[in-house]
């Protein structure tokens, strides 16, 4: 068994019984819909749940090639709440199947997840409502919580439409920068995607478009932006991508006992003194002062679910952006350099 299979056992293994069960039985309906099914586990009451008819789990909005949805199972929010991430369908009426499987599933364990949440940036409908609020009324037993952040994801039809976006020159330049970017950065470019979506998240009580997300399962999205230089893109890369690196050795981390290899690689690193440098950027020093635990945070910790944010993870990231922008001379907290070049030592070991 490699480490990769023996943290995934780990993860599971560490999972509310209670959340596990109801991913297990949207799984299983999603799959019943001839899906392709993934579910990763992050922390003990996280699940992310991706299903498409893609083997490539495609959920993007707008995509014309393949129908999916990806949601989020959160026992830690307030209320434990069912979030639904995105979603797309290419076949009519799939998607409130897809819907409907995933509240058939939530059903199965009822008063585990109190809340369902989507942010519904559908389009309004003929008969003055969004997508969404039809698929609440569908399901009106279930306590539904719908948000409509203003952006301009409501871009008017038919210059909103996906492929309008994505066949203009300068998003095909884009495309083209970020894959070479990718192999400069030694990624397989297949894990990274451009998208044309939207994607605006809650920080501090504001709304913010975010630039770039990357997620555990191996993935970098990179939000479009036409006023995105190369220079901007390239930057926002080493950021995601040092998220992965960052997670693959959390993950190897936490799966070994106290007292091995990674144990002993990063025992200097200690709560006390991360906290005491902060930040090295005003995006990771808003991480630190967000940070709502009773004790500094722990370097591989489940930060968010223990204090609201992620100053460590994010400000490691951050030291791999200053280096892309300023090179390897740029001025920069000694500590912080010395901790992203461990990560990314044992991230190499790991991938060999």
């Amino acid at each position: 068994m490699g480490i990769l299979d023996f943290l995934r056992g780990k993860r599971r293994a560490k999972t509310d019984p209670a959340i596990a069960e109801l991913a297990a039985a949207i799984e299983r309906n999603l799959r019943a819909l001839g899906l392709f099914v993934e579910s990763r586990p992050h922390g003990a009451a996280f699940v992310e749940i991706r299903a498409s008819t893609s083997q490539k789990l495609v959920t993007t909005p707008g995509d014309a090639e393949a129908s999916g949805v990806a949601l989020l199972l959160a026992g830690k929010y307030d209320p434990p709440a069912l979030v639904f991430e995105q979603i797309n369908s290419v076949a009519p009426g799939l998607g409130g199947r897809m819907v409907g499987a995933v509240m058939d599933g939530l059903r199965a364990g009822p008063g585990v997840l109190r809340q369902v949440k989507v942010n519904d940036l559908s389009p309004i409908q003929r008969d003055g409502r969004r997508w969404w609020e039809h698929m609440a009324a569908r399901h009106a037993d279930i306590d539904w919580r719908i948000t409509h952040d203003p952006d301009d994801t409501h871009w008017p039809a038919p210059a909103r439409m996906a492929d309008d976006v994505t066949r203009t020159p300068d998003f095909l330049h884009k495309q083209k920068k970020l894959d070479e970017l990718a192999r400069e950065f030694g990624c397989d470019p297949s894990r990274v995607t451009l998208s044309p979506e939207k994607r605006v998240f809650d920080f501090l009580g504001q709304s913010f478009a975010s630039e770039g997300e990357a997620t555990p399962d191996g993935r970098v999205t990179i939000y479009y932006d036409s006023q995105m230089s190369d220079a901007r893109l390239g930057c926002c890369l080493a950021h995601e991508l040092q998220h992965l690196r960052y997670f693959t050795v959390r993950d190897a981390y936490n799966a070994e006992p106290a007292g091995g290899p990674l144990h002993l690689a990063f025992e200097a690193f200690t709560p006390e003194l991360l906290a005491a440098q902060r930040g090295v950027s005003n995006y990771s020093n808003e991480h630190w002062d967000a940070w709502k635990g009773a004790a500094p945070p722990r370097l591989f910790s489940d930060e968010l679910a223990e204090g609201g944010s992620e100053p460590i993870n994010e400000t490691i990231a951050e030291v791999a952006k200053a280096l892309y922008n300023w090179g390897p001379d740029v001025r920069i907290n000694p500590i912080w350099r010395e901790l992203r070049e461990a990560v990314d030592a044992a991230y190499a070991t790991l991938k060999d």
